[in-house]
This record gives C-alpha cells, sequence and structure tokens, in this order.
C-alpha cells in the first residue's frame, strides 16, 4: 500500500512538473523546575511562494549516510546561515507559504529536513498557561492543500525530509503540566492523517527518556534526545544507552542531538565568565561546550540514531575554526554510516 501511494504521489508530481527543503529547543534539563520561555528565538519566514515554486524541473536526488546539522541553518525558505556544508540537515520553523520552495532548494543542494510544521513560541499553542490542541491543530491545517501534501509525500519518498517535530520538550512545565504521551499520539495521528508517509518525531531534553515511563508512545516515530553535560556530570555513553532502551521498549526510532550553547561544563562561580570551557551559555552560569566534547560527544551518540542534531546555528560559535574542525569530525563519521529510517 505504502508503495502504490508513493507511485500515485509520484505520478501526481510529474503532471505538475514535479517537485524538485526551528522550532526552539528550550533545554530545560529539570524535570520540575518551570521555564519562563524558549530560549531560541523563533525564526520566521515570511518569503511568499513565488509562481513558478510549483513547477520546478523535475530533480532525482539520492541520499547516503546520517544526516547531521544544527537548528536554525537555514535563512528564510532558500538560503543558509552558514555553509552548509559539512552540514547535511537542519530542523527549522516551517511555514505553508514557503514550504515548497524549501524543499526544492533543500533538494538542490541535497540537504535533508527536519520539519517543525508546528514550531515557534510555546505561547502560540497554549490558552490560560495550558497547551491548546485546537490551536496547534489550527497551526496544521495550513498545510492541508493537496499541492503541498504531494511536495512533502515526494520529498520523504526520496529522503529529502526526514520527518516532522510536533513538540518540543513536553517533559517541561512550559505546556502547563498538561502532556502526556497518549496526547502527543493523538497529535501524531492527526499529522498522519495529512501526511500518511511522514515520519512524526517528539524532541526532549537530556532527561526526557525518564518521563512518564508508565506510559509508551504508540503512534509517535522517532523522538530526538538532547544531551548536555548537567545531566550526568558527562556520561554520555550510559545516557546514550539508557535512551537507547527505552526507546526499544517503546518501538520509536532515537535520534540524538547535542547542546552546543548551554551543554558544556557548567561555572558556578560567582564570576560566571566560563573559563576552561567554550564561552558563556544564554543560561546563568551555563557554558558552550569545547571542540572536544562537540567531537566526541557527536561521535559517541550520532551513530545510534536516525539522524544527529545540535542545538543550534551560532555564528560566533561557527567563527571559531576549532569548532568548524570538530563539525567535520563527526560530520565525516556519520556520513560514513548507513543511512537509517526515522519511521518506527
Amino acid at each position: 500500500m505504502i508503495h502504490r501511494t508513493i507511485s500515485v504521489v509520484r505520478r501526481s508530481v510529474l503532471a505538475l512538473c514535479a517537485i524538485a527543503v526551528a522550532t526552539s529547543c528550550n533545554e530545560d534539563d529539570s524535570l520540575v523546575d518551570p521555564v519562563a520561555g524558549p530560549e531560541s528565538v523563533a525564526l520566521t519566514d515570511s518569503t511568499a511562494l513565488p509562481a513558478d515554486s510549483l513547477n520546478p524541473a523535475f530533480a532525482t536526488v539520492s541520499y547516503s549516510g546520517l544526516p547531521f546539522g544544527p537548528f536554525g541553518l537555514w535563512d528564510g525558505a532558500t538560503g543558509f546561515e552558514w555553509g552548509p556544508a559539512p552540514f547535511t540537515t537542519s530542523q527549522d520553523n516551517t511555514f505553508a507559504n514557503s514550504i515548497i520552495t524549501r524543499i526544492n532548494t533543500a533538494r538542490q543542494k541535497k540537504q535533508r529536513l527536519i520539519l517543525a510544521m508546528t514550531g515557534g513560541n510555546s505561547s502560540e499553542y497554549k490558552t490560560n498557561g495550558k497547551f491548546d490542541l485546537a490551536k496547534w491543530k489550527n497551526r496544521m491545517n495550513t498545510f492541508k492543500t493537496a499541492t503541498i501534501k504531494n511536495a512533502v509525500a515526494a520529498a520523504v519518498a526520496d529522503g529529502t525530509i526526514i520527518g516532522n517535530s510536533i513538540m518540543d520538550e513536553p517533559e517541561t512545565k512550559q505546556w502547563g503540566g498538561v502532556m502526556t504521551k497518549p496526547l502527543l499520539d493523538q497529535m501524531a495521528t492527526y499529522v498522519k492523517q495529512i501526511f500518511p508517509t511522514l515520519p512524526v518525531g517528539v524532541n526532549h531534553g537530556a532527561p526526557g527518556h525518564r518521563w512518564r515511563t508508565s506510559e509508551r508512545y504508540r503512534v509517535v516515530d522517532y523522538t530526538l534526545n538532547q544531551y548536555q553535560w548537567t545531566f550526568n556530570s558527562g556520561k554520555v555513553t550510559a545516557w546514550r544507552d539508557a535512551v537507547l532502551s527505552r526507546a526499544n521498549y517503546e518501538g520509536v526510532r532515537a535520534a540524538f542531538s547535542i547542546n552546543l550553547l548551554n551543554g558544556g561544563v557548567p561555572d558556578n562561580s560567582g564570576t560566571w565568565d566560563c573559563s576552561g570551557t567554550g564561552g558563556k551559555g544564554t543560561i546563568a552560569h551555563r557554558c558552550r561546550m569545547t571542540p572536544t566534547q562537540v567531537k566526541d560527544w557527536g561521535r559517541a551518540i550520532g551513530p545510534s540514531g536516525c539522524f544527529m542534531a545540535a542545538w543550534r546555528y551560532d555564528g560566533a560559535f561557527m567563527a571559531k575554526a576549532a569548532n568548524v574542525d570538530a563539525f567535520r569530525n563527526v560530520a565525516s563519521l556519520l556520513a560514513s554510516k548507513p543511512k537509517k529510517s526515522c519511521k518506527r
């Protein structure tokens, strides 16, 4: 049935002359501390859909290896903040008026996409401080057009789209304490009614694999799990193994991420200058990762997932040659690994 659906989609796309690509990571490492709001600045994409973007020349593309890249790498629908090499993927906020243009660009640049159709600030999806499913559905409904459905199906089929994240860190209090795995499965089902072949994921912070362990994901396809030193003092392989064990138990695929800007060894001194680390983070006493941590932790966890992310693109971080070398090292390793599906 899946193969038949893909064939129908491909015929539809060819008939149209074919379709030739952040949400924020709040990264609160506590399951109980309140979260004031997302750290990352919600990316906006006001690019209107060009009239000719629906009919580009048909392009064939193939991908190999495990995708690797930071949140927020895209600058609008057709450009990048940096590179994009050595990066081969990014998770970014996704909008109905520019999704097809981004898919086209990603395919041309051999970049793979992690969509965030319901990305942005959590306040957009809350009423009286609690998650509002109706508001979330309203955002998803903006993508319910035949053209977008065909474009997404074709991009999933050729590997340009990896998946779609439906929520960032449901384990934190930013969502008003109402989130459960059955509710997230309900949301995943809603996405799959629109995009039947699209893998659906949830982003978790470092302790997310311990969240609501009496429940299981039954529809969600993958979880993105983000590591930072403060969770278990740098014991990254033990954390990775615990995440994989939980994912196997729940039948989901695991993907991994490192927290570049707040994931290094913290500085709890009164000065908070992060001396000897990668620099000051975006939260008090948090520090950025060093190039060695980026390389060693990325290599330790990346090959075990269906893709590898990093929170988030930062111009100052990328301006340091040692950090870029670390990214290239991780990217080279992941490029040598067999590609994996993020479908459960």
